[in-house]
């Protein structure tokens, strides 16, 4: 009798063992929901990916030399792809005015996440970051990308160690091919005609994707993907992703490069953006439909907790989610145990409350007259307080 209530207890164990273990692979398998966008308490119908490659560290720390944003569109199952030419002129956080790509040598990518969040006002849920020696190990295992060659890419330095010869012509790139392509940097049109071509491949790489036959190779990719390549994507997200590439439409893909010219500052040559151009585009092609009706709501803080820095702080991180914040001060006393998130119009009840999941708090509706009203700049008013040091 015992033995047999030793077995039964071992076949419930193993049963319920058996059990986690299939609830699990639903899980990843079946979920429809990315982590990132289940934690913004503001709804988004945009993905934003930073995709970066980079060159080998072998003379200090490397710059960032591609640099793609892919804004998907989970509704639509459209991308838009903005391509950042790697000489942008922007401001680095605590380094100031220099070339885009160097906010990867002076802080590796989540620098280059700030820095790009701060240039283009957006948020940015996922990145995406290898070298070029991963970049070709990949290119290798899913079988080579088909590319048309508009016309031959020669270029040999014997210094560098780089030679690239590729014939004009419809053909399948391997790895080191494949580099070659998008790494080359033509005389006429410069950094413009290289983007231009990664663009290109960008969209060949996602057709070859979506190839009946890539699903045997799913393991190897896989694989070889987690040595090649550094991400914050989880686990639990690639269900998701594989259900946007198999719903893709390839037709849907709109590439474009930032806006800008190129130009010389104090000696050293840049590529500037056009800001008005630049801001119309990333409206159109990475803001979500929440973050422009965000936009319309003015945010007045003030610091509460008397931590110097706290305001900004907060500024910085509201407007990746569209506010429009017009003034930062400090509130008449330090005192404030719990940050206060005050609102005048019912209208603005569900924002206040998104704001509150978001930073914590308290939610009140401040009554006012309709002269006071109109007088008001702001339709929130944030107060920080010392629970804000504790998020």
């Amino acid at each position: 009798m015992k033995k047999r209530k030793k077995s039964r207890k071992k076949f419930i164990i193993i049963g319920l063992i058996a059990l986690l273990i299939i609830l699990l692979v639903l899980f990843f398998f079946f979920n429809n929901n990315f982590l990132a966008l289940r934690n913004n308490p503001f709804g988004s119908t945009k993905l934003n990916v930073l995709v970066l490659g980079y060159d080998s560290a072998i003379n200090g720390p490397p710059r960032a030399d591609t640099i793609m944003l892919l804004s998907i569109d989970l509704e639509s199952r459209e991308i838009g792809l903005l391509s950042i030419p790697r000489d942008t002129r922007v401001n680095i956080p605590g380094y100031g005015m220099n070339r885009i790509n160097a906010s990867h040598a002076f802080g590796g990518i989540e620098l280059s996440v700030q820095t790009i969040e701060e240039f283009l006002g957006i948020p940015i849920d996922y990145y995406i970051e290898t070298d070029f020696q991963g970049f070709s190990r990949i290119i290798d295992v899913i079988g080579g990308v088909e590319i048309d060659i508009k016309q031959p890419l020669r270029y040999v330095d014997k210094a560098g160690g780089v030679n690239i010869n590729l014939p004009a012509g419809k053909r399948l790139l391997n790895g080191k091919e494949a580099l070659d392509f998008v790494r080359y940097r033509e005389s006429i049109k410069g950094d413009i005609g290289r983007v231009e071509r990664q663009q290109q491949f960008i969209k060949a790489l996602i057709d070859r994707l979506l190839s009946p036959d890539i699903i045997i190779k799913l393991p190897s990719i896989y694989s070889e993907t987690r040595k090649a390549v550094n991400t914050n994507i989880p686990i639990q997200d690639i269900s998701p992703f594989m259900r946007v590439i198999r719903d893709l439409n390839i037709s849907a893909i709109e590439t474009v490069i930032l806006p800008g010219e190129p130009k010389y500052i104090n000696g050293a040559s840049y590529w500037v953006a056009d800001e008005e151009e630049t801001e119309i585009l990333v409206n159109k092609l990475i803001r979500s439909k929440e973050y422009i009706r965000n936009g319309q709501c003015n945010l007045r803080i003030l610091n509460g907790n008397g931590v110097q820095g706290q305001a900004s702080e907060l500024a910085s991180e509201l407007k990746k989610y569209g506010f429009n914040i017009v003034s930062l001060a400090n509130a008449a006393t330090y005192d404030y145990e719990n940050t206060e998130i005050l609102y005048y119009d019912s209208a603005d009840r569900d924002i206040a409350l998104s704001i509150r999941e978001l930073i914590g708090g308290k939610v009140q509706y401040v009554e006012l007259e309709e002269e006071e009203i109109l007088d008001k700049k702001e339709d929130i008013q944030i107060i920080i307080g010392h629970d804000f040091i504790k998020r």
